[in-house]
């Protein structure tokens, strides 16, 4: 590349389980990681979902904040400039000494790609069994497995241009494969990408991206949905207008629960990853609760107590696409996207800048289970930018906040509001 040259960097990433790399002046203490990235990730999620829906109150919406976390942790990998590390550190709520690099590396190998599984050929019906036998074994094979999974890469024009310490960094710490490949879009994504998943728009002329992919299909634990049929009746949208709905009613069972002046929460279950609902109070807004709920999601989960009870379900499935960049710079994070010097590690020879933040999710919740993917694209610029008592039952017949975490981490895959289940 010439110096002067005008480069632009889109990344591009894909329902993403983020970990946030340190930046080369931090120094690493392995004690409380990955909790304290993971609790930072959660308040990072919940500031997204506040920012975004500011500018869209009525709509649907579902951001990965992971995917985000993760970019910027690379893109710290390339920075040794003072004010953007600050900047970055502090809006996402990552302390300095944290052992960031080490959690990066747990939680990469938490959520590999497993090998495709060998399906083993049927086995005869043992001596005694019934002739439905087989029927009975091809009628449990015939569910979708449990999935969930990340994968990243670096895909760049201009052989040369990414630093080598840049690349050893993110593939040694996050496990991102790099590669040249050549065109205007992401020709060839990484090995791991999903060709049926939704992909956000990428406008203009990139040279680079970094992707990166969670795939997340998990069922729920139990009977919680299954005997359930649909039923139609009101929910109110947040203007007072009433519209029809199917609703899904759980089985009667002891869940994770808890009710205030404020909300009413439960927690339900699947293989890989939880929901967590959150139902403001009668006479609540849902905005005054996601600002509440950005100083600490936590609250919520110190309620919660098992107790028996049954919840009025709206199956929904949407999509949801946004430019993130407004809601990143009310969180403080302005010299990235402003200066060259933010990213010069990464870019040696003219530095680079963020030029947006694009986010493409859809997601199902439905009596199956959940299934969501989402994609996230960073665009940017080489060289600066150019241009209760008794079982509960709990009714969610208003909008409503949802969490999706992974059972084994506790990691926040996905944090969104419904405010209209019948809207996709």
């Amino acid at each position: 590349m010439k110096r002067g040259m005008t480069k632009r960097v889109g990344l591009l990433t894909v329902s993403v389980l983020g970990l946030v790399l340190c930046s080369a002046l931090a120094q690493e203490d392995p004690s409380g990681e990955p909790a304290l990235f993971l609790r930072a990730s959660d308040r990072f999620g919940l500031k997204l979902l506040d920012g975004a829906h500011q500018n869209e109150a009525d709509r649907n919406i579902v951001i990965s904040p992971l995917p985000v976390s993760l970019s910027f942790a690379a893109l710290l990998q390339g920075s040794d400039d003072p004010t953007t590390v600050e900047e970055i550190y502090s809006a996402l709520s990552w302390r300095r000494g944290e052992a960031l690099t080490i959690a990066g590396k747990m939680l990469h190998a938490r959520f590999a790609k497993p090998k495709p599984a060998h399906t083993a050929p049927l086995p005869p019906p043992p001596p005694g069994m019934t002739p439905d036998f087989l029927d009975h074994l091809k009628y449990l094979r015939s569910f979708k497995p449990e999935e969930l999974w990340l994968s990243g890469a670096i895909l760049y024009r201009g052989q040369g241009s990414l630093a080598q310490d840049f690349i050893d960094q993110v593939r040694d710490n996050f496990g991102f494969a790099v590669r040249a490949v050549g065109g205007p879009q992401p020709q060839i994504l990484d090995e791991n990408w999903d060709p049926n998943i939704p992909m956000p728009t990428v406008r203009g002329y990139h040279d680079a991206w970094v992707t990166s992919f969670t795939h997340l299909r998990t069922g729920w634990i139990g009977n919680t949905f299954v005997e359930s049929k649909a039923v139609r009746h009101g929910f109110t949208l947040q203007s007072g207008r009433v519209v029809q709905a199917d609703f899904l009613k759980s089985e009667m069972f002891r869940y994770p629960y808890a009710q205030t002046e404020e909300f009413e929460a439960v927690t339900l279950s699947c293989g890989q990853a939880s929901i967590l609902l959150i139902l403001p109070a009668p006479g609540k807004d849902i905005r005054q609760l996601e600002s509440v709920l950005t100083n600490g999601p936590e609250r919520v989960d110190v309620l919660l107590r098992e107790q028996e009870g049954d919840v009025d379900l709206p199956p929904f499935h949407f999509a949801y696409e946004a430019n993130l960049q407004a809601a990143i710079q009310k969180m403080g994070v302005h010299r990235i996207f402003d200066a060259p010097a933010a990213l010069s590690k990464a870019v040696p020879e003219m530095g680079a800048a963020l030029d947006g933040i694009l986010q493409r999710t859809e997601i199902v919740v439905d009596q199956n289970g959940i299934r969501a993917d989402a994609g996230t694209v960073y665009a940017a610029v080489y060289g600066g930018i150019m241009a209760a008592q008794g079982p509960f039952h709990m009714v969610l017949n208003r909008p409503f906040l949802f969490f999706i975490r992974d059972n084994a981490t506790r990691a926040p895959l996905f944090v969104g509001a419904v405010m209209d289940p019948t809207a996709s």
